[in-house]
């Protein structure tokens, strides 16, 4: 008996489990690696935990396992009480999750690009994603997660300015979803009543970061730091983009920004800033920490403190769209508990675990 090759897609789902193992026991997983990523990004066991919804006697018990199973330490661990210690990834364990993270990636990527050949008919749907560039990667890698579960679903993104994206959309330009770093955006659209009502969810939340070159001598801890006498040039988004209005308004709460003009390297995203330091042009930038969470050339110098507004990443569905069924359900997986932990991978917060 034959059958069509999207009959069978609209009740059927593609899953993709990957893992390292040595001697049968089990190093890395889904699960590890993001327990690792979280220890190398927080430095600390109990916070890598609490931003996953793991028990911190679970998580302690899961580094020993990893690290019993690799046959060497990936993490170096030091007890400290009822919330634990310091942690380190090792190395060994650094490459590791660096190793297994581009492994993952790449096996997801080609499953998703290869089975919508399988499935696909004439007619497959093509969802238009419209997206703040800050998303740009932890999209890409859950649209390829999706692509696992709904391989006949084509999406087209386009990345942008949140600003500029929104002018498009109301120009009439194709749109189904709008993903944004910027509220007032989506108010703009709801105004225009090009908004779906009801459809409207926040995603994620990122925070401010400050970064230096990796093999810099530079003693910035704390933003009072910036000021200090000396001539640092600082990378600084304008104020036309969302991460130039969320910096202005910290340092402006600090009573640093004047006092920081006559330094700014002014730049145009938060991926410029990187660019602005690794290409010498600025010693220091502020940048969103989902884009110097991967940036390896670079260092943290300090995390910024609560925003006055905090940096939250909306996303509804788009009236005008042609695919306006198939949009709320990629929106719904968006803001599931699985795209939460892409979010906390690439550096960004979720809504539920950001401090009150």
């Amino acid at each position: 008996m034959s059958v069509h090759p999207t009959s069978w897609n609209n009740d059927w789902t593609v899953g993709l489990r990957i893992w390292v193992e040595r001697a049968g026991h089990a190093i890395l997983g889904k699960g590890r690696l993001e327990l690792l990523e979280g220890i190398d990004r927080w430095h600390s066991i109990s916070e890598a935990a609490r931003q996953m919804g793991m028990s911190y006697r679970r998580a302690w018990l899961l580094v020993q396992s990893i690290n019993q199973a690799a046959g060497e330490p990936l993490v170096n661990a030091a007890t400290g009480g009822s919330h634990g210690g310091g942690a380190r990834l090792t190395p060994q364990g650094r490459e590791a999750v660096a190793i297994f993270r581009e492994l993952q990636e790449h096996l997801l990527q080609r499953a998703a690009t290869f089975l919508p050949q399988l499935v696909q008919g004439p007619t497959a749907p093509t969802l238009h994603v419209a997206a703040s560039v800050s998303l740009e990667e932890v999209l890409g890698q859950l649209l390829a997660d999706y692509a696992l579960r709904q391989p006949a679903v084509r999406v087209r993104t386009v990345f942008g300015a949140s600003d500029e994206l929104a002018d498009h959309v109301l120009a009439g330009a194709p749109a189904d979803l709008f993903l944004t770093a910027d509220s007032s955006h989506l108010d703009h659209l709801e105004a225009a009543r090009i908004v779906e009502a009801g459809s409207r969810v926040t995603l994620a939340e990122n925070s401010l970061v400050a970064i230096g070159l990796a093999d810099g001598t530079l003693r910035v801890r704390k933003p009072t730091d910036l000021t200090r006498a000396g001539e640092l040039r600082i990378a600084l988004a304008g104020p036309t983009s969302p991460i130039g209005n969320y910096t202005r308004a910290y340092l402006e709460e600090l009573g640093l920004y004047e006092a920081l003009l006559p330094r700014a390297v002014w730049v145009d995203n938060s991926r410029a800033i990187l660019a602005a330091v690794r290409s010498g042009q600025a010693d220091v930038g502020l940048a969103y920490a989902s884009d110097a969470v991967r940036a390896t050339d670079c260092r943290l110098l300090f995390r910024a403190g609560r925003t006055p507004t905090p940096i939250r990443y909306s996303a509804a569905v788009i009236l005008r769209g042609k695919q306006s069924e198939q949009a709320r359900h990629l929106l719904e997986f968006l803001s599931s508990s699985q795209a939460a932990s892409r979010f906390r991978s690439c550096g960004f917060l979720t809504v539920s675990n950001r401090e009150k």
